[in-house]
């Protein structure tokens, strides 16, 4: 049926928009721990630095950063973007569909009182 078919793309597309979701998740999780590193890395080099200078050595040389730490690939964003669209149709679709289906049901069921009550005296 048409409202069975259109649940079914529904749950597909809801399903992978939550594994898009994941994914970003996963993402930002491993950016935060990126940062982390970052910061406990330059915190190791400023002490190791100052004891360096303390036994008058000369400091540690300054590396790069960002070749250390290379930045984590951004996600897609236009294949959630998308998706969320499709479940947005879905779902208007499936509401169309239910809401020409209530109106029937409850017309039916007016009709139903309303002949059971003049059968009735």
């Amino acid at each position: 049926s048409v409202l069975e078919n259109q649940l079914r793309c529904l749950m597909d597309r809801v399903d992978e928009l939550n594994q898009e979701a994941i994914k970003f998740n996963r993402y930002q999780q491993q950016v935060l721990r990126q940062q982390q590193d970052k910061h406990r890395f330059l915190q190791k080099r400023t002490q190791e630095n100052m004891a360096r200078q303390a036994k008058d050595e000369p400091p540690l040389p300054e590396e790069d950063i960002n070749k250390l730490f290379r930045p984590i690939p951004v996600p897609q964003r236009l294949n959630p973007m998308i998706v969320s669209g499709q479940i947005s149709t879905y779902s208007q679709h499936i509401s169309h569909f239910c809401s020409q289906s209530l109106a029937k049901l409850y017309i039916t069921q007016a009709l139903q009182t309303a002949k059971e009550g003049k059968a009735a005296p």
